[in-house]
């Protein structure tokens, strides 16, 4: 359990470099696809770990829900009609709560749309407070 937390950490801090690294007026993609890599690279080594280890299903599933919830927040930072900073992002079994605040309807509405373009959400609740 201890090495599966570890791993964890390891794989946040991971995707938070990545994720500060992006270039939020970066329009040619570069920064996003290296996100992306970065994510991709972590996830690769999270589950070869876990394989070799017999962790648990469980574990996978939060693992999962971790890697969505970072690939929806690197998303919203890559989306520029989408103030991220004000957006909190939840995921239980691939199911995804956004919550705090957005500036229009539309962003809100844009929020919901990004984060059911990846792929493992399964369903989006959407309780953004239109400031």
């Amino acid at each position: 359990m201890k090495n599966t937390l570890i791993k964890l950490s390891a794989f946040s801090l991971v995707c938070l470099v990545g994720l500060s690294a992006c270039d939020y007026k970066n329009k040619d993609g570069v920064a996003e696809n290296e996100i992306d890599q970065a994510v991709v690279n972590a996830e690769t080594e999270m589950y070869k770990d876990e394989t070799s280890a017999g962790i648990s299903d469980k574990t996978g599933v939060k693992v999962e829900d971790a890697m969505i919830t970072t690939k929806i927040k690197a998303a919203f930072l890559a989306e520029s009609a989408i103030s991220s900073m004000d957006i909190n992002v939840t995921t239980i079994d691939g199911v995804v709560m956004l919550t705090g605040s957005a500036d229009s309807l539309a962003s809100s509405q844009k929020a919901t749309e990004v984060a059911r373009q990846v792929a493992e959400v399964k369903q989006v609740n959407n309780q953004l407070v239109i400031n």
